[in-house]
């Protein structure tokens, strides 16, 4: 497929299930190198260990449900926290046997299941209840559950590995393998809108996270995390296009850093939590300081 064309097809699916419920013990999995798959909601925090996916309440660690649908080790998982429709509700999960699974984490039933040809690397839910994949080939897919169709385009020839759809559902980044960093459109076809710098030693992107910002802003803030521990928050202008984006924190890490797993995330006020080096950081946005959490 030629950089920029759509393709649309219809994935496989299942009917409703009964609630997932069991008594069988989980085994602990060895751990590895990254994290293990991890997720929440308002009110309950999943985690995977195997090929199962355990539920447990925030306020007492009492387990909801386990969801064991899936026949491989589960290698992530995302709640959908955007969505009108999936408001804490809606939840995907990927495992080695190149299976996607959404399903409701309230009855545990399956909504829909996505196999896909190539190794899927990151997923993120959208504002219209669509979920946003990146694969290992470089494809950007954009799959909807509730019909179970999909749209596959082919970006740069490189692994997607963070990926993060704006609010406007139109605006995408997508983190790269070999450090690069696009702004881009999807639809009708792939559109390089912006490409954003990278520092003199290119590291692999794992992290991108938008900033929900009100209507009436003219600009989203995107925080974008390296695998050697730089953050680098970004001012794009709604929409994109319009102007060329600006840097407006840049926060890097000693040279001799471990590289190792970390992430990123807003708070509500406008705040990133940077997890690095075996440390919780709380970046302060109106200036370059750090504070431990």
């Amino acid at each position: 497929m030629s950089a920029g064309q759509l393709a649309r097809r219809r994935s496989s699916s299942s009917s409703s299930r009964p609630p997932i419920r069991t008594t069988t013990p989980v085994t602990p999995y060895p751990l590895d190198k990254e994290f293990e798959p991890c997720a929440a909601t308002a009110s309950i925090f999943l985690y995977a260990q195997g090929s199962t996916i355990i539920c447990l309440h925030h306020d007492t660690l009492a387990i909801d449900r386990r969801f064991e649908l899936h026949q491989e080790r589960i290698l992530f998982l995302s709640v959908d926290n955007v969505s009108e429709r999936g408001a804490g509700r809606l939840v995907v999960s990927y495992d080695a046997g190149q299976t996607a699974i959404v399903w409701d984490l309230f009855t545990g039933d399956e909504i829909a299941r996505f196999a896909s040809y190539e190794p899927i690397r990151v997923a993120a839910w959208m504002k219209n209840g669509n979920v946003a994949f990146g694969n290992s080939q470089g494809n950007a897919i954009l799959f909807e559950p509730s019909t179970s169709e999909h749209i596959s385009a082919r970006t740069i020839y490189d692994p997607i590995t963070a990926i993060a759809p704006a609010a406007d559902c139109q605006t995408y980044a997508l983190g790269y393998l070999n450090g690069s960093i696009l702004l881009v459109a999807l639809q009708p076809s792939f559109t390089i809108l912006h490409t954003l710098p990278t520092p003199r030693a290119p590291s692999p992107i794992t992290n991108l996270a938008w900033h929900a910002s009100s209507p009436k802003q003219k600009s989203d803030m995107l925080a974008i995390q390296t695998l050697d521990g730089h953050l680098r928050i970004w001012s794009i202008a709604k929409p994109a296009a319009a102007k060329t984006p600006e840097v407006i924190r840049i926060l890097k890490r000693s040279e001799n850093v471990n590289q190792g797993p970390n992430w990123i995330a807003w708070s509500k006020n406008g705040r990133v939590l940077q997890y690095a080096e075996g440390y919780v950081f709380k970046v302060l946005c109106e200036s370059n300081a750090k504070v431990h959490v």
